[in-house]
């Protein structure tokens, strides 16, 4: 068997995987016509049947461990969905419809090939949590800061270089993930995050902190591991509610002796 039919045999093969998939899905769906729950994980789907986008009272949709490469523009049409869950799949794009979600409330895109991300995601106002790590992205849109509802964020495993000032803006989150990206600074509006309690920032190039980071009044734990700061700045003693610092990996210099002398603050490394 020559080159050219061993293509031939591996497309149809692909084909006959990816219709047989499909009709299984498909039989799932009239299974599911009045449930609010549909789970389509680990069907080896390469795309979504049509029947899906007819569930208007679909509230919880699972699309995990696929072979998805999009999520087509229908998607809009879920009106009621509260969470979607497309992680472990190789979508490298979003669609703009996905800001017609306005119910959402849990977004889990972990583990795909996302490079960008379209404004209409900031329009997601009762959105509490998006999870995107382990992805592709290399910035965020510039209106991030608009996800009003956002609890928690995690973006971390990306390619991020920086971040938009509309961040600070997010005043109800509690946890942020930026762990493992190519940040060098971090903007001072960060320390606008009146309700943060969790922030990571382990495995970037970060050099130094602001000194604004001291307005942290709920922060408990400020994860630093693998950056390149030298020292860290006196004014996270004024943190009162904070509790652990962690710096393994960095070539600190010295530690202020503000923070050394903060009797409920734990400065893990070096």
């Amino acid at each position: 068997m020559n080159e050219t039919q061993l293509l031939k045999k591996a497309a149809c093969i692909y084909l006959s995987r990816a219709q047989e998939a499909l009709g299984q899905a498909s039989e799932k769906i009239k299974e599911s016509a009045d449930s609010k729950a549909l789970d389509l994980s680990d069907m080896e789907l390469f795309e979504l049947p049509q029947e899906l986008f007819e569930l208007k009272n679909l509230e919880n949709l699972s699309l995990d461990e696929n072979k998805l490469a999009y999520i087509p523009d229908e998607i809009g049409k879920l009106k009621n969905l509260r969470q979607l869950s497309i992680r472990g799949n190789c979508i490298m794009n979003l669609p703009e419809s996905i800001g017609l979600l306005e119910n959402l409330e849990k977004l889990y895109l972990g583990y795909n090939t996302i490079s960008e991300l379209p404004d209409s995601i900031c329009g997601l106002q009762n959105l509490k949590m998006l999870n995107l790590a382990n992805n592709l992205l290399t910035s965020l849109p510039k209106n991030i800061g608009d996800l009003k509802s956002l609890v928690k964020l995690s973006l971390h495993d990306n390619l991020l270089e920086s971040l938009p000032n509309s961040i600070g803006n997010l005043k109800n989150l509690k946890k942020l993930f930026l762990d493992n990206n190519n940040l060098s600074t971090i903007p001072a509006s960060l320390a606008n995050l009146s309700c943060l309690e969790e922030l990571v920032l382990s495995g970037n190039e970060l050099k130094s902190l602001p000194p604004e980071f001291s307005g942290f009044s709920k922060l408990k734990e400020l994860i630093l591991d693998e950056n390149q700061l030298k020292t860290l700045p006196a004014s996270l003693a004024k943190c009162a509610s904070l509790r652990l610092i962690a710096i393994n990996g960095n070539p600190i210099e010295n530690i202020p002796q503000e923070l050394l002398g903060c009797e409920t603050l734990t400065i893990d490394g070096n």
